[in-house]
């Protein structure tokens, strides 16, 4: 049996070790998930794409283009927001099929 690194992680599924950065698990084959689920990713773009809308409407239409940097800005604060506060993020997704 291997010894255990302190940098693996252990599968919810089948307790086996995993090394950090692996993408499946060696024992159950459960995939790894790390980071921000795409949900929240998504979530991010649509609010990044609602406040780039709302600078440029509430400007003149010769300043509408700040609504573009607005919507970037947001997207980049927010992406840097959420990489920090799921950087430790380990989630581990595995199909269980009954007969």
């Amino acid at each position: 049996m291997a010894e255990k690194n302190m940098n693996d992680l252990t599968c919810p599924h089948c307790l086996g070790s995993v090394p950090r950065g692996a993408t499946v698990c060696r024992g159950c084959q459960a995939e790894i998930e790390y980071g921000a689920s795409f949900f929240v990713l998504v979530m991010l773009l649509i609010f990044a794409i609602f406040m780039g809308v709302l600078t440029a409407s509430m400007l003149p239409e010769a300043l509408s283009f700040v609504g573009w940097i607005v919507g970037i800005g947001s997207l980049y604060v927010g992406g840097k927001r959420i990489g920090e506060e799921y950087k430790d993020r380990v989630e581990f997704k595995r199909v269980y099929r009954t007969k």
